[in-house]
């Protein structure tokens, strides 16, 4: 049996009614702390989005919170304009990340499925 497991995922969660779409990338490798790394494009054509007021006023204050928030997914984050990243708590099994990651999605499609129109300025 390993005593170590590698943990690869990437994901698009897409709102195509606000706009935007959520790449979203989680990296782990021999136990270490997974890493996670979230960032936005354009439903249409995919170009990125910075995440700032005169980008987005509702991505921009989404993000601030959300960062923080994720603790809850036992992820440390922060922001800048090109992103969300931070890293899972050290030694949570990959089964733990998921959950992790899970609540983190809900997180996001709890907020977003809401718009009906575009979030881009």
């Amino acid at each position: 049996m390993p005593v170590s497991s590698n943990l690869n995922l990437n994901m698009d969660l897409a709102f195509p009614d606000a706009g935007i779409t959520f790449n979203i990338a989680v990296d782990g490798n021999g136990g270490g702390a997974s890493s996670f790394n979230l960032k936005v494009t354009e439903s249409a054509g995919g170009a990125p989005v910075s995440i700032t007021s005169a980008r987005s006023p509702q991505l921009s204050d989404w993000a601030r919170g959300y960062s923080r928030w994720l603790r809850r997914a036992r992820v440390t984050a922060g922001h800048d304009e090109n992103g969300i990243s931070g890293t899972f708590d050290e030694g949570l099994t990959p089964e733990q990340v998921f959950a992790g990651l899970r609540e983190a999605c809900d997180m996001i499609r709890q907020r977003f499925e809401l718009y009906k129109s575009s979030v881009l300025v």
